[in-house]
């Protein structure tokens, strides 16, 4: 058993301590650990005195910059290893006694099974897709109910199909959304120091989320292969690549189109702050994360992930946002919406109506967990 050397989860309960337990899956992104996080950063800034700790599958370096304890288990998709997940999951609530578990997409039984028997309530929290899909279906045949079902998205952002599936659940639900996680601090001319940015430097951002699709690597092709005629168009344009931890690539070699390139930066936000345009895989997560910024950005989709919004498609939610357009890995037709992306400005309407719908969403959260934990609202 893993541990970060956050000790606190492991002292004695004090008097009237409210403690919760998150289970974040790790798949192929860090979408599920980044759903979780902004849940208890919530919580951390809406209740002082909670403590939270997780049960991490991985991303252990994507968590430990926000000072969260965690335990590392076993994956979800590993069945072997279900008697030791569950060994850990019961000495973990015979230490820590949460008063409440959150599960982000998947209720996993070897954790769950324990968390029940010891009477704890539990919420499963996530966005629409085949995980939680499946999920919903399982409770809706055997007739379980949790305390809680959250799903992460506002109602109308769900398909027809999605709507009636969870009107068929018949616990307590709600749907809220948007959620982002919390701003990080940062000191945008450090950050652009180490990056090696002049000060009249462009910086264009490439990034994947979790990078373990393969249209991450087309992306990167594509994007490079374009450096001629964005060069040509705005000689001050210099690229920084964030991959994502499970990018299978290689990543590009300094020159004088890449800056900066890296798998995995705790912080991405800071350098969302720093860039003059966005290149990214339009994953739900991704494409509100852009949005909050109000920068320029070309979202490509990848039919490799199921994000559907509404009636229509991850493409057609980005395209709801002024500050975006939606891409492909066609190199040309690429870059010229790098260029047209690099002479915008940042949209600050943009960013103070999503921060409003986030913030109403954000309290909307809160006031239904502090429910649970029986806290005033």
């Amino acid at each position: 058993m893993s541990t970060s050397p956050h000790t606190m989860w492991f002292q004695p309960k004090p008097a009237g301590m409210k403690r919760i337990l998150f289970h974040a899956i790790n798949h192929t992104g860090l979408g599920h650990l980044n759903r979780s996080i902004a849940v208890a950063q919530l919580l951390r800034a809406n209740l002082p005195g909670v403590q939270v700790l997780f049960l991490i599958e991985g991303g252990e370096d994507f968590i430990e910059p926000t000072g969260f304890p965690w335990i590392m288990v076993p994956g979800h998709n590993q069945t072997s290893e279900a008697e030791n997940i569950e060994y850990i999951t019961r000495t973990t609530i015979e230490v820590y006694r949460p008063d409440l578990a959150v599960y982000e997409t998947v209720l996993l039984e070897p954790i769950h099974t324990p968390i029940k028997e010891a009477g704890i309530q539990e919420v499963l929290m996530g966005n629409m897709g085949g995980l939680l899909r499946n999920q919903i279906r399982d409770f809706s045949a055997t007739g379980s109910e949790l305390d809680l079902l959250l799903v992460l998205q506002q109602r109308e952002e769900l398909t027809p199909d999605d709507q009636a599936l969870i009107d068929q659940y018949k616990g307590e639900k709600t749907c809220v959304g948007p959620l982002v996680r919390l701003k990080d601090q940062f000191a945008s001319e450090s950050l652009r120091r180490k990056l090696g940015l002049a000060e009249e430097s462009k910086a264009i951002l490439l990034t994947f989320g979790g990078g373990g699709y393969d249209m991450a690597r087309q992306l990167l092709t594509s994007v490079l292969s374009a450096r001629k005629e964005i060069l040509a168009q705005c000689p001050e344009a210099r690229l920084v690549v964030v991959t994502g931890p499970y990018f299978a690539g290689e990543l590009p070699e300094k020159d004088e189109f890449v800056a900066y390139a890296s798998r995995f930066e705790p912080f991405l936000t800071d350098y969302i702050d720093i860039s003059s345009a966005i290149v990214c895989m339009a994953g739900y997560n991704t494409v509100n994360e852009i949005a909050v910024s109000g920068i320029p950005a070309v979202c490509v989709p990848t039919t490799e992930a199921d994000d559907q919004i509404g009636p229509g498609s991850i493409a057609e939610y980005a395209q709801t946002f002024p500050n975006m357009m939606v891409g492909t890995t066609d190199s040309n037709i690429l870059a010229r919406q790098v260029i047209e992306a690099l002479s915008r400005e940042r949209d600050v309407t943009v960013t103070r109506s999503f921060w409003q719908r986030a913030n109403e969403a954000s309290q909307i959260i809160t006031g239904e967990l502090k429910k649970l934990l029986g806290v005033s609202l």
